[in-house]
């Protein structure tokens, strides 16, 4: 793999995009491209390659689509590209922790996604009945069964299946086995009344009733079967029942006999004698009035209190099998994954050794809170079961096993990413034991790290570009990190195989990037530049700040260069428009030790900054060095300020502005002629795109870097035209 020509047309927001990466000249290619340019883009084409899916422009699906990947001179080959994009927030609740190859992992997820959705379904439909909020009623099922809950719907198919007509859909579980409710019920005084209860409840049910039976047929049976011969319009078609000689003809007749059965027990002296100990007990305590007014409601579910977790296991059961299509729908989809979990499993099985490696090169690595370490290595190996993460959270002496969402709640975004990368590095390392040789694309992968661990990704990615098979393209909206990038991968000179993407209505194209670090180019070539002397100026003025202070005259100079200010009669410093090149000459010679001399010292550093930015728009260079967008924002500043003062009235208010000339001078102008929105709509774009870019930090250029060539210049010619 030596050269990589690409040509891509009407991908994802890419209107056009041709170039050749030589691999010869340097083995990883940086791209510095801003947000919105080309970054996910080009990596999303090549990802579409990798996986045989169609590319498109995302907005004009109707645009011819053309993309093109030669090595070369021959088509590229899906297994030659691996892309790694950029992190995405690590949902540690949704997303399986199980440890196998992308391929598998995803198909894994897949699955357990879509199980998941179904299972939410179920909970949805039995939450009404459960009275608990939707969040909370898988852990509290889980708890009462004490298994998860694609278990319980396995193991307790069969019992699911069996209820025909559910009972106890009236009863609402929380209220039953809320907090206070749940501790009266446990209470072992109420447990000696609820078994008296029952001992005459069960006796009345065979001596004083015409049907009812225990164990054999009680009043929940008769519910069951009343329902459903209501239901079935079993009486419509003229049937009739026998019950103990009885013939019943219509259902209102049934519904009477069996609500005066009921009636014979529960109005029974003798149980209400019993049930009325059970509610003396309920009105002691005024926090269960509301329980006390439920049972006296539903006494017929008073016998169940016998077992509380039985009755518990019952109740949602019987809310299952009162939705049997959202269950059925859920047993289904277990049963047809089942088999392809377990060969997942088995798969992931085999990988174990792997990933004990790569937990190994994660830890010598990156520096997080906690430990990571796989949690069940028995079950991995006695039960088949995938292999997943614990991760061990440690505070001096003390350390704590979190799992997933206490992991999400615990631990910064910065540092929940930094789990992403357990899976870039197994999969990298993968790819290391094959005979194919590798395109990495990698999108803005130090995106969200803290310093120590994005230098640790470099690191690791230079670890990675020391082997043969592999190419990389890393792709990057962070100037910081291009910089060191492009330092320490750098080819045979500091600029080979550095990029950066310049977007314009034609497409986007990659021109090659800064080739040295701008301070010392500056230093070197200010005598012989004039964009490198103008450039200077608010470098200078930083490194005077830094090494004398603020009230240094040649820093009180400098500033006055970066606005139109009037003469500082206190420090005898010339207004703006009259300091030359030979004031500012003497400022850098003294600052960096040297000599330096010009042809003409006699020019107005203001008139100089005004003819340097003429000439840069009059050319049109379809790209811009930094030193050009600081010739440019430092004549915009100029023009603006000039302006704005010729045409306020109140000339006292800018000899008084010490911080955020600008801003204030914009404030006056917007206080005297509110009225112009035109002009005050460009003044607004100036403060925006040129204020913090010259002199809060000017060592900081990123936002420079960013600006578009295109709006700088725009912003020059429409400041011109006031």
């Amino acid at each position: 793999m030596k050269k990589l020509e690409i040509h891509f047309e009407n991908c994802y927001g890419i209107k056009k995009l041709q170039h050749t990466f030589d691999f010869q000249k340097s083995k990883v290619q940086i791209v510095y491209a801003p947000n919105g340019a080309m970054k996910s883009s080009f990596a999303k084409t090549l990802e579409d390659i990798s996986l045989e899916q169609f590319s498109k422009d995302r907005i004009f699906t109707e645009r011819v689509n053309h993309r093109s990947v030669l090595v070369d001179g021959k088509e590229i080959s899906k297994d030659e590209i691996f892309v790694i994009n950029r992190m995405q927030e690590v949902d540690f609740k949704e997303a399986s922790t199980i440890l196998a190859n992308e391929v598998l992992k995803k198909e894994y997820d897949k699955i357990n996604t879509k199980l998941k959705d179904t299972k939410r379904e179920v909970i949805k439909t039995i939450q009404p009945y459960i009275g608990l909020k939707e969040t909370i009623i898988e852990q509290t099922i889980e708890a009462i069964f004490k298994t998860d809950f694609l278990n319980i719907i396995e193991t307790r198919k069969e019992e699911i299946e069996a209820i025909e007509s559910p009972i106890y859909s009236n009863i609402i579980y929380n209220e039953i086995f809320n907090d206070k409710a749940n501790n009266f019920l446990q209470s072992k005084s109420f447990n000696t009344k609820i078994k008296e209860y029952i001992t005459v409840y069960d006796k009345l049910v065979n001596e004083n009733t015409t049907f009812f039976k225990k164990g054999d047929f009680n009043h929940n049976n008769a519910d069951n079967i009343t329902k459903s011969l209501k239901d079935n319009g079993f009486f419509k078609a003229e049937h009739k029942v026998k019950i103990k000689g009885k013939e019943i003809a219509d259902i209102t007749e049934l519904e009477t006999v069996v609500k005066e059965e009921k009636e014979k027990v529960l109005n029974n002296p003798e149980l209400t004698s019993k049930f009325n100990e059970i509610d003396k007990a309920l009105n002691a305590n005024n926090d269960l009035r509301k329980f006390r007014g439920y049972i006296e409601n539903n006494q017929e579910i008073i016998k169940e209190f016998i077992n509380l977790d039985n009755f518990k296991k019952k109740l949602i059961l019987n809310y299952i099998a009162n939705n049997k299509s959202e269950f059925n729908v859920f047993l289904k989809q277990i049963e047809q994954t089942k088999i392809r979990r377990n060969e997942i499993s088995i798969e992931a099985k085999k990988e174990q050794s792997d990933w004990i490696n790569v937990l190994d090169i994660f830890k010598n690595r990156f520096t997080v809170p906690f430990e990571i370490k796989i949690n069940n290595q028995a079950d991995v190996i006695l039960k088949n079961e995938p292999a997943s993460l614990i991760f061990t959270y440690k505070d001096g002496a003390s350390s704590k096993d979190l799992g997933g969402t206490e992991i999400k709640e615990s631990l910064s975004t910065g540092e929940q990413r930094v789990f992403y990368l357990l899976n870039i590095i197994f999969q990298i390392e993968t790819k290391k034991k094959t005979t194919i040789n590798q395109l990495i694309i990698i999108d803005d992968i130090a995106d969200s790290f803290d310093y120590k661990n994005k230098y640790a990704i470099i690191e690791y990615l230079k670890d990675i570009a020391d082997e043969d098979r592999f190419k990389l393209i890393i792709l990057t909206h962070n100037f910081d990190f291009y910089k060191t990038i492009k330092s320490r991968f750098g080819g045979k000179t500091n600029y080979q195989g550095n990029w950066k993407s310049i977007k314009n209505i034609d497409g986007v194209s990659l021109v090659v990037g800064e080739k040295k670090d701008v301070f010392p180019q500056l230093r070197r070539d200010f005598a012989t530049c004039q964009k490198s002397f103008i450039s200077c100026i608010p470098f200078v003025r930083n490194l005077i700040e830094y090494t004398v202070g603020k009230e240094n005259k040649n820093y009180l100079i400098l500033t006055s260069l970066l606005h139109v200010k009037p003469k500082y009669i206190l420090g005898n410093i010339k207004n703006t428009k009259e300091h030359t090149l030979g004031d500012v000459l003497s400022i850098f010679n003294k600052v960096f030790d040297l000599n330096e001399t010009l042809p003409d010292t006699s020019i107005k550093v203001f008139d100089l900054a005004i003819l340097i930015a003429e000439d840069i728009i009059q050319k049109n260079e379809a790209v811009l060095d930094l030193k050009a967008k600081l010739c440019l924002s430092i004549a915009i500043r100029y023009k603006t300020e000039d302006f704005i003062i010729n045409k306020v009235t109140d000339q006292a208010f800018h000899s008084n502005i010490q911080k955020k000339i600008t801003g204030k001078i914009i404030d006056q102008y917007k206080k005297e002629l509110p009225t112009n929105k035109k002009e005050i709509e460009i003044f607004d774009r100036v403060n925006l795109m040129t204020a913090e870019n010259l002199h809060l930090n000017s060592f900081m250029y990123e936002p420079l870097m960013d600006l578009s060539e295109d709006h700088l210049r725009k912003l020059y010619k429409d400041v011109t035209k006031l």
